[in-house]
This record gives C-alpha cells, structure tokens and sequence, in this order.
C-alpha cells in the first residue's frame, strides 16, 4: 500500500464512526505502522485520540473516504 498518497486523508472508524486522518507512517524490518489522529464526539465534547496501529490494522478498522 503506498501510504504518501493516503496522508492527510480522511478516514471514517468503522466501530465508532468517527472522523480520523493518517498523520504518520513508520516503517520497521518485520511491519509497518501509521499514527492516526481520531477526533471523537460526545455529546457537546471533541476529543483528540493518537492511536499507532499496524497497517494491516488500519485496514480492518478504518474505511477510506
């Protein structure tokens, strides 16, 4: 997956439905990961969450939009 095309692009979480960007990509020797800033709502409240997951994660729990 070339992930400098996906940068900066908005991502939806597939559980929560919440808005998200892929700010970050790291590669290591045995996989590779993205650092993912997800904005959540509730109610009245906007909270910032960094997640790093695995890439193949990423997939799994995040739809391209």
């Amino acid at each position: 997956m070339d992930i400098t095309k996906y940068k900066n692009k908005n991502l939806i979480c597939l559980k929560t439905g919440a808005k998200a960007k892929i700010i970050n990509y790291f590669d290591d020797q045995n996989s590779s990961f993205v650092k993912v800033n997800i904005n959540v709502k509730f109610n009245d409240t906007t909270l910032q969450v960094l997640k790093t997951i695995e890439l193949e994660e990423l997939r799994k729990q995040f739809k391209f939009v």
